[in-house]
């Protein structure tokens, strides 16, 4: 299921990600560059229900036959300036040359990949020293996701 709760308040945040994934492409973090110029993080690891069958929850067409390896992830995504979180649960999408993401929630397609040096150039500017060990693969390209804020149970203070 691509949203946590289908019926809550959503937002819409479209631009341009950078997307750093680990050798193995189990996970990656990366930026958005949002159209209204606010920057985002954005996280993802490999979904734990990805292995079950639960397709009555989710809209999305897990048989797309498009070039790649299957992958599912669970996403968080951060606003870089207010820390306000967001979550997505079974994101579907394909990973292999280029990277891509059509669920109904998520929508992002390779423009530019990186590999070697460059992925290391690429992710040291945009995410620091934490990813650059040489053996990345980093994709850019537009995105548009819509997510639902993390709901945290935080006492209320006046």
């Amino acid at each position: 299921m691509c949203f946590n709760k289908m019926n809550a308040p959503h937002v819409e945040i479209a631009g341009v990600a950078t997307l750093c994934f680990d050798e193995e492409g189990t996970w990656f973090q990366g930026s958005i560059a949002a159209e209204d110029d606010t920057q985002y993080a954005i996280y993802g690891t490999k979904s734990k229900w990805a292995d079950q069958e639960r397709k009555d929850e989710c809209a999305c067409d897990t048989a797309d036959p498009g070039p790649g390896i299957p992958v599912t992830f669970d996403i968080r995504v951060v606003d870089c300036e207010v820390g306000e979180e967001y979550s997505l649960r079974q994101v579907h999408g394909r990973n292999g040359e280029l990277c891509t993401f059509s669920c109904s929630a998520v929508n992002f397609t390779t423009e530019k990949v990186f590999r070697g040096q460059r992925a290391d150039m690429v992710a040291q500017r945009c995410l620091g020293s934490k990813m650059s060990d040489g053996h990345n693969h980093v994709y850019r390209g537009p995105i548009r996701l819509q997510c639902v804020p993390v709901q945290r149970n935080a006492p209320w203070v006046m």
